[in-house]
């Protein structure tokens, strides 16, 4: 098992979270996808890999567990998930302070060329626009901003 994957398995069953077979599927599935994760994409993978017919709902609900985790970000924009970067590796390692606890925190790239993505945490200016929204008042469900437009290799 890779470490990436282990890494994810251990921090979903410390936070007390229910692993079953059919989400580390799920999870083998997405970590092999680079860029948007698809839906209907991870639901073709896991019928290849079944014997007998899987349901729609199963991969959203999979697929909605990891994005609870933290491992996925749901992007209503681009109709998918992305991997979240610090999901990827150990924080510890390298992020700067206060990263690792705000990686939810996130400015997402989407290419519209593509599909490539990018995850800016970009925590300075998550601090101002926290600043600001609390000013006005309003409360925030999702931190996170998607940006589309075309990729440096795309242009």
């Amino acid at each position: 098992m890779n470490t990436i994957k282990q890494k994810i398995l251990q921090q979903a069953k410390l936070g007390g979270a229910q692993v079953t077979a059919l989400r580390e599927q799920v999870l083998d599935i997405v970590l092999q996808q680079t860029g948007v994760i698809k839906a209907y994409h991870v639901l073709s993978q896991m019928q290849q890999q079944s014997e007998g017919a899987v349901a729609p709902p199963t991969a959203y609900r999979a697929l909605d567990f990891w994005a609870e985790q933290g491992v996925l970000h749901k992007v209503a924009a681009v109709n998918g998930y992305v991997l979240c970067s610090h999901a990827q590796h150990d924080c510890s390692d390298h992020c700067r302070h206060g990263e690792a606890q705000a990686h939810h925190s996130a400015f997402i790239l989407v290419c519209t060329e593509c599909g490539a993505v990018d995850e800016q945490t970009l925590s300075q200016e998550w601090t101002a626009l926290r600043a600001g929204l609390a000013a006005s008042g309003f409360a925030l469900k999702e931190e996170h901003v998607v940006l589309t437009g075309v990729c440096r290799k795309c242009q």
